[in-house]
């Protein structure tokens, strides 16, 4: 029951948002919609930050993470985030970038770890686990950074940012590779 109401009331103010901005939705407004009243609400949450990054963490737990592709991850994240549009609008101009942000490289990190483990395991030589940790952080902070820029610029689906996304999926293929490799040659 507790996760179908977190659910209901996160349904409800994602319906809000469609019809309002963000500093315009009260917990009153999000109770009156799903049904249940204002203690319900704070059972659950602190407050509406708190419902918004618990959105996101849902979100994030029901991302497809079996894969190895990374660009599968971020095909899905953005599809999601493209699903959400108003959502992802709102919390990036109204509450923070910073929340958005994290959430967008929590939810590419288990991707890009994956992809840099499954090229460290086919290396003829062992890998440290600080290389395949750098690596995974190089390559999901570059990824997230063209996400978050495309957040920034409204979300466009013909903005160049999302070629970038393809052009980086081009350059990283076969360069997670070498980047293990050129670390454990070069061990002081």
């Amino acid at each position: 029951m507790s996760l179908s109401t977190k659910h209901a009331l996160a349904d409800s103010f994602k319906k809000l948002l469609s019809k309002r901005s963000f500093d315009k939705i009260t917990v009153k407004d999000i109770v009156e919609d799903c049904g249940v009243n204002r203690q319900t609400f704070y059972y659950h949450f602190h407050d509406i930050y708190d419902l918004i990054e618990w959105i996101f963490q849902d979100a994030e737990d029901n991302l497809n993470q079996d894969s190895i592709d990374w660009t599968t991850g971020l095909r899905t994240l953005i599809q999601f985030l493209h699903d959400n549009r108003v959502l992802i609008l709102n919390a990036y101009n109204s509450i923070s970038h910073e929340v958005v942000a994290n959430y967008i490289k929590e939810g590419l990190h288990p991707y890009c770890a994956a992809i840099v483990r499954h090229q460290a395991d086919a290396m003829d030589t062992p890998v440290l686990q600080e290389d395949i940790d750098f690596i995974t952080d190089i390559l999901t902070i570059t990824a997230s950074g063209f996400v978050t820029q495309w957040i920034g610029n409204q979300m466009k689906l013909e903005d160049k940012t999302l070629q970038s996304m393809n052009k980086l999926r081009t350059v990283m293929n076969g360069s997670i590779e070498l980047m293990l490799k050129n670390l454990s040659e070069n061990r002081p």
